[in-house]
């Protein structure tokens, strides 16, 4: 009896070791930017939020899609910056040898999962995205698949497509489904693990540069052109299918729109690459009614507009330093504008200017400044404009001096937010956390372009102020050089047609 419990025992441990071998095995990583090349203000190690190890897999979709078909997950560095310029040079370097090195000492594994946006942009490459990519596999061999999570926003070159084997893309913009298509990104690996498939990327290049602003997926006519995507990824020979907008803030020779379709085996190049074409055709038919889906115009005007309006609150997108696409922020020409008007009953959230802070700081609550604000990293646009004011808030981060500092001024009826560091006014918990409700004002004015979703979801109006900046929405103003200069609308008599 002994013996043959001792034998069992050993029969167990066996199979037990086997499963544990079995099991597959996923390395994740990631360099996460989206970076405005026409910014002067570039991006560097203090701009970057950095996880490892099992702070990577918290509270992700992905990750938990990974679980439950025990899939064993690697975690690298994941690293991720508030869009901003060209990425330094060093850090992109020290990040990117941190993932090599994790993944040399990873042992034998089966994927790879990029968490990417796709438009990075780094000093002194041509194509870092591509570098990187092609780094990973000559480490990991030609039989490793990689697969990678991209916003529509982003700018992936033929080196870099090359590289990996299964890509996919946000559907939405605004911006609804981050977590969703990161999942998918997954599901899509494991799936291609589990049936050994070999899957296969068509690519079809549009010629056209337009903003995000004027790529909507929730308007016609790119609301009726994504809804098609479910469909052609369910076909029996395809996986996926993604519309890349594409980042037209970056002077490069891959700027552009994009339509990927990603078939289960070459065998299907033809089904995919019929349907990017179909997709990308359509795309270039409806290229002039893709527009702002807001009225638009000079910030006076919008100011006006915002006046006449019945609405109980307006929103007013000071577009051309929209700090979601890059700008720095600090550029005063909404407030001037506002002041000039003589504006009541509004909200400018808000401006970069630590030094403002500080000395809002040294004074406390209650006192008043005289002081000039603005102007201080963008020396293109931006200017230093000489306000008089009261302080009526300061976050207990501008009481610890952490990069969350803000206060909030009454400067001629004007409720100024001022913060220590560049961040957006995007949800309405960004206004609670200066003490303020949006819709208690008749004009709220953010740094964007779009309104992100909640925002988007609870605003009575919306309009775009068409301000000077580094995200001009106009990009015939913009002074491209490296970019496809043949590219609707810097070329609007431009004949094209999807091969």
């Amino acid at each position: 009896m002994r013996k043959f419990l001792v034998f069992s025992i050993l029969i167990s441990l066996l199979f037990s070791c086997k499963e544990e071998n079995d099991k597959m095995r996923v390395f994740t990583c990631g360099i996460r930017h989206e970076s405005n090349t026409f910014s002067t203000l570039p991006t560097t190690e203090a701009n970057f939020s950095v996880a490892r190890g099992k702070d990577v897999l918290k509270d992700h979709e992905w990750a938990k899609v990974a679980e439950k078909e025990g899939v064993e997950l690697i975690p690298s560095l994941h690293a991720y910056a508030w869009p901003g310029g060209i990425v330094e040079r060093t850090i992109f370097e020290r990040y990117k040898s941190e993932i090599l090195t994790d993944l040399k000492n990873a042992g034998k594994i089966d994927g790879v999962y990029l968490d990417m946006h796709g438009a990075l942009h780094v000093e002194g490459y041509d194509d870092a995205q591509a570098t990187f990519i092609k780094e990973i596999r000559d480490i990991v061999g030609d039989k490793v698949m990689i697969s990678g999570s991209f916003d529509l926003h982003g700018n992936l070159s033929a080196d870099f497509v090359k590289n990996i084997n299964i890509l996919t893309a946000y559907r939405t913009a605004p911006h609804r489904d981050g977590e969703e298509t990161k999942a998918r990104a997954m599901s899509l690996l494991i799936e291609c693990l589990k049936r050994k498939l070999k899957p296969y990327i068509e690519t079809v290049t549009i010629p056209i540069l337009i903003p995000g602003e004027k790529g909507i997926t929730e308007v016609e006519p790119l609301y009726s052109i994504y809804a098609q995507i479910p469909e052609i990824a369910k076909k029996e020979e395809l996986m996926d299918a993604s519309i890349f907008v594409g980042y037209a803030w970056a002077d490069l020779p891959r700027s552009a729109m994009r339509v990927f379709v990603v078939a289960n085996d070459a065998k299907y190049a033809k089904t995919a690459r019929t349907e990017a074409q179909n997709l990308a055709q359509q795309i270039w038919d409806k290229r002039a009614d893709m527009k702002l889906d807001v009225p638009s115009g000079s910030i006076d005007e919008m100011i006006a507009l915002a006046n006449k309006s019945e609405k109980s609150t307006v929103f007013i997108s000071d577009s051309g330093d929209n700090t979601t696409a890059g700008a720095p922020g600090d550029n005063p020409q909404v407030l001037a504008a506002l002041l000039k008007n003589k504006t009541k009953r509004a909200v400018f959230a808000g401006i970069v200017d630590p030094n403002f802070l500080s000395q809002c700081v040294e004074l406390g609550v209650g006192r008043e400044i005289d002081s000039s604000i603005g102007g201080d990293k963008d020396k293109t646009f931006g200017f230093a404009l000489p306000i008089k004011g009261k302080i009526e808030f300061l976050s207990p981060d501008s009481i610890m001096q952490t990069d969350r500092g803000a206060t909030v001024l009454d400067v001629e009826g004007v409720k100024l937010v001022v913060m220590k560091s560049r961040r957006s006014f995007i949800e309405k918990v960004d206004f609670e956390e200066v003490n303020l409700n949006p819709l208690d004002f008749k004009i709220v004015v953010v740094k964007l372009g779009y309104l992100y979703p909640e925002l988007r979801d609870i605003a009575p109006e919306h309009l775009m102020a068409l301000t000077s900046g580094f995200c001009n929405l106009e990009m015939t103003t913009l002074p491209f050089k490296n970019a496809d200069l043949k590219s609707y609308p810097l070329d609007i008599n431009r004949e094209w047609k999807a091969k």
